[in-house]
């Protein structure tokens, strides 16, 4: 009697190699969430004091933004809004985070500030608004650059509340070496 001989399928199928692709892109995915939480908890931890800050001083009921500015000293603005759905701005001054607030309505406008800008730079290339500090009063930064080679990079302040020109600061150009 002859005895048949069968060929053994295979460990691995299709089906098997498509399940452990996920396991693996899942695992990959977690890894990443988890590296990039580990890293950011730092600056996270430093923002909620500034939040609750400001919301307690302002009474705002929801925060849309936190930004750090650091120019003659380190300012917090927070943007939020309170509770008869005002759009508020909270500036945390200096190191003792001495507290001003405005209400979005009584400041000039981000597009008013964009606006000026390139009416008097049209060939500037605008990289960032936002708000912050200039030797004490509240200002809108705007940082943008000029020409192509090299890019000369400068910054403007504009008054927060009446969006008039206050100064510009150059930052010096990238030189051959």
């Amino acid at each position: 009697m002859r005895a048949t001989t069968r060929k053994r399928q295979p460990v691995m199928n299709p089906k098997r190699w498509l399940a452990v692709s996920f396991v693996a892109l899942i695992a990959v995915i977690a890894i990443v969430i988890m590296y990039y939480n580990t890293i950011q908890q730092p600056f996270w931890n430093s923002e909620n004091p500034i939040r609750k800050q400001a919301k307690e001083a302002a009474g705002l009921t929801e925060v849309s933004s936190i930004t750090k500015q650091v120019w003659d000293t380190t300012s917090w603005i927070v943007k939020g809004e309170n509770e008869a759905d005002e759009e508020i701005y909270v500036w945390l001054i200096g190191p003792e985070k001495t507290v001003q607030v405005v209400k979005a309505s009584e400041g000039a406008e981000k597009a008013e500030i964009k606006q000026a800008v390139i009416n008097s730079k049209p060939d500037a290339n605008i990289k960032r608004i936002q708000p912050g500090t200039f030797n004490g009063k509240l200002v809108w930064e705007v940082f943008y650059s000029q020409g192509n080679s090299p890019e000369k990079y400068s910054y403007d302040f504009y008054d927060f509340r009446t969006g008039t020109y206050v100064t510009e600061y150059h930052l010096p150009a990238k030189t051959a070496s």
